[in-house]
């Protein structure tokens, strides 16, 4: 799989698309992709004492905030807070599909690019680890598939295991998301068979 910006750019919303409307409220992730050599992509490991998501990997990203005046700004932000990873809007490359979380959120998907493979530690109480996985690694094993827990999704949702990782859940569909639409690599079928 040979991958660059250019690539990449080519196949994103160049503009963020509309927020899903029926959503009670709006989030943004950043899915930063670093290095060169290796194209990785950044994920954080949830704390284990929070309420929600506690313990899961998850992108970087948060709520819009009313100092937020876009999606790419809310993820920079975000991003910043949560990894100490800091980059510009000139670093944007476009955006994935928006999605709906478990928690009826609106989650715009900003993809970033930089040249330079990222660190990143991690920041605040509600971040325990800062990682990156190669893109390749994606490809490389077949995820596992299980039913979404979403209400209104007849989806099925993969799973893939890193190290001592795994990822799933909203994180797992919106990597999914990007294959699709940048590679038109497809890891199965979504549909769930009606019962």
């Amino acid at each position: 799989m040979y991958v660059t910006k250019q690539i990449i750019r080519k196949k994103l919303y160049p503009s963020e698309p509309e927020h899903l409307p029926h959503c009670r409220e709006r989030a943004a992730v950043a899915f930063v992709i670093s290095g060169l050599e290796n194209p990785s992509l950044t994920l954080c490991v949830k704390a284990p004492h929070l309420r929600t998501h506690a313990g899961e990997v998850s992108l970087p990203g948060g709520k819009l905030e009313l100092c937020d005046q876009s999606a790419n700004r809310a993820a920079l932000r975000e991003l910043s807070e949560e990894t100490g990873l800091i980059l510009s809007g000139n670093q944007a490359l476009g955006f994935l599909n928006p999605i709906q979380s478990l928690h009826e959120l609106s989650v715009m998907p900003c993809v970033f690019w930089s040249d330079e493979a990222l660190g990143g530690y991690p920041g605040g109480e509600e971040i325990i680890k800062v990682f990156s996985i190669p893109l390749f690694e994606f490809t490389k094993q077949q995820p596992t598939f299980e039913p979404s827990r979403h209400r209104a999704s007849r989806c099925s949702m993969p799973r893939w295991r890193y190290a001592d990782q795994e990822i799933w859940g909203l994180t797992a569909l919106i990597i999914e998301d990007f294959f699709l639409m940048v590679f038109n690599h497809r890891f199965a079928l979504h549909p769930l068979s009606t019962p």
